[in-house]
Parts: C-alpha cells; structure tokens; sequence
C-alpha cells in the first residue's frame, strides 16, 4: 500500500529533492574499486565540508543517522572515559545514555526540554571540575524545536582543552549555519534525510584531526568504526561496498543547496519557520519553547490544542492531507511538531498547512 501526502510537513524523512530523485533514477556499478564512485564521493564529501563550514575530512557511511552517532562514540571512547553531556532535549539525553551504555562514566548538564544553552556558566564549572574527554551535545532538538547556539561552548572547550567536542547536526546541517571549525568540533554528525531532502541512507561525520588521532590510538573495529575512512583515497576503495545511489542522492542534495546560496538556503529556512510560529500564534496554538529559547529554523514544535487527543489531532489532519508528528519522551502526546526543513522549507506549502490547521480547529475535535 502506498501512502501520499499532499502537505508533508514531517520532519524528516522530508519530502526528495526531485534532484535526489533525479540522482538516484539512474544505474550505478558496484562502486568497490571504481574511479569514477571515488570521484564522486570525493565532490561529495567537499559540497559537505562547505556546508559544514570545515576543513575536516567528512566521512560517508552508508546507513541512517544514527550510525554517525554510534559511530564517532565508538569510534573515540572507551570504557572509563569522562563525557559531559549536555542535555536541552531527548536527543541529548540520549546521546549521554549512549555514552554510559559504552562503560563511560557520564555527567549530564540537564536543562528543559523547552530550553536551550544560553547560560554558559554551568558548563564552564562541569568541566574545571570533571575534567571531560569529550563534550557532547546536540544543535537541533527535533523533538522540542530548539536550535543551541553553540559558538561559546566551544570556544569554552577550546580554552579549557577539551579534547573533543561532539555535535549532532543531523537536522540543521544545510538549514541552519554550521560553523565546525569555528566552534571547534571535532566530530560534526549529519545525516542525509532532513535538511538535505535525501532517503535515510548516508551517515555524515566530519572528523577533525585531533579527533583522528584519537580514532587512531583507540583502535575501534565495527562496521560504524570511523577509522577505516581515514584511507579510502590512499587504498582507493571504502571499508565495505558503497552505496551508490546513496551517495549519488547527498551529491545532488548537497548541490542543489550550494547553487541556490547557502545563505539564501538559510534565510528561506528561517523566513517559512517564522510564518509557522506566526500562523500557529494567530490560530491561538502555543508554541512548546520557553521565552528565552532558540527556535529552530528546521522544525516546530507547539501543544496539540485544548480538546484534542494528539492521535485526533494527528489523525483529523491527515484526512485533509497534512501530515505532522508527534514527539517524544515527557513531549508524547502533548507534543506535534512541523518539519520545515528542506524541500519542506516553503511558504506556499506552509500556507497550506496553516490553513488545513485553521479549518481544522474551526470544525473542532469530532466524537
């Protein structure tokens, strides 16, 4: 059974770039030791490294996002390792259960959900005190629709030598400003079916070279290992079999958003994220963030309406062709989020949304 969306505002997987789509309509060979898949992957990973806004290397990873993030813990920790975790949503506190899961002794910096690190203070004493091996945190909370400002945590981490900082960019890379080297990431993670406009297939990890000599003194095997990338133009193949159309499809996503301007990319993300927040305000919705917070420019997250079950409202919608999600954690159910990010980034197709919303809430919930 197939499932068509007329206003998808998920987000992620978004809507396919009909470049993407273009890309991956096309026959590729095996790609193991092929000059042609090293050509391409090598375009890839630089239209990658000029969204990210580094010179680091930028691994490709056939697998969805969370292969970057299993990836470059595995890759860099091991058992008894110190990680300061901030935590502003359920990503993030995720990310520091990972950590703990691989025998690493983890502090979490636990702040609202609604929230988003705006106090520098509370990290700069963790660490004096803690001493990290790594820092980890996340750019964009989908979840709860905040966006960290991150360029004071690391310059902290920078001054304090840290050894690594961990970001997870997977829903702001290519909607929002990553600045990588700036910051002082060291391993930046990506993944291809968010602002990209991608299939959930390709993990991202820009590596930074303090963050590869660290790979190389670990020693981490896995088929999520990162070290083996380190020489696929010297060997010149991948680890495993690439995925061709995989990494046809982040070609295309990357290249389109280089050719419409990285900054136009941005405003665009951040004028339709602003005529949602607007819209819901006007419809009498609450927008789930505190006063203080940072909106994301990808995704919104607001309460589902008084009177409504989120399955209702979920549902109601869905019957007049709009599609959202609800979240997670302490947010389930109380939650919906908007994905503009992307192809989903446009204000004809938010106009649509916020109208079939409006209809929607006039008609109210049905019995």
């Amino acid at each position: 059974m197939s499932k068509y969306t007329e206003v998808p505002m998920i987000p992620g997987p978004t809507s396919l770039h009909p470049d993407v789509l273009t890309a991956m309509g096309r026959d590729y060979g095996s790609g193991q030791i092929d000059a042609d898949y090293l050509a391409l992957y090598t375009e890839t990973q630089a239209m990658l490294a000029e969204l990210a806004e580094t010179g680091s290397d930028m691994v490709l990873m056939t697998g969805e996002g969370m292969l970057a993030l299993w990836g470059g813990l595995k890759s860099c920790l091991a058992a008894g390792d110190k990680v300061l975790s901030i935590a502003t949503g359920v990503f993030g506190d995720g990310i520091g259960d990972m950590a703990a899961s691989l025998g690493c002794e983890v502090e979490k910096i636990s702040l609202p959900f609604n929230d988003t690190l705006n106090d520098i203070a509370v990290v700069e004493e963790a660490i004096a005190r803690f001493r990290p091996r790594m820092i980890t945190a996340v750019h964009c909370e989908t979840p709860s629709g905040t966006l960290n400002p991150l360029a004071e945590l690391g310059s902290l981490k920078q001054a304090m030598s840290v050894p690594l900082l961990y970001v997870d960019a997977v829903a702001s890379l290519g909607g929002a400003p990553v600045k990588a080297d700036e910051w002082h990431i060291d391993i930046l993670l990506g993944g291809s079916q968010k602002c990209l406009s991608a299939p959930p297939s390709m993990s991202i990890v820009g590596v930074s070279p303090a963050a590869w000599q660290v790979i190389e003194q670990r020693g981490y095997a896995g088929y999520d290992a990162l070290a083996p990338f380190r020489t696929v133009h010297a060997d010149g193949r991948c680890p495993y079999t690439p995925y061709w159309h995989g990494t046809a499809a982040l070609h295309a996503a990357a290249k389109a958003i280089l050719t419409e301007g990285k900054q136009a990319v941005f405003d665009r993300h951040e004028a339709v994220a602003q005529q949602c927040r607007n819209g819901l305000s006007d419809l009498g919705i609450t927008l789930f963030t505190a006063a203080g917070a940072v909106n994301s420019p990808t995704v919104t997250a607001a309460f589902v309406p008084e009177g409504w079950t989120f399955g209702a409202w979920q549902k109601t919608l869905a019957a007049q062709g709009l599609s959202v999600a609800g979240s997670f954690g302490p947010m389930a159910g109380k939650v919906f989020r908007l994905g503009h990010m992307g192809t989903q980034a446009d204000s004809t197709l938010m106009n649509q949304a916020l109208g079939i919303i409006k209809t929607t809430l006039e008609a109210g919930p049905q019995a």
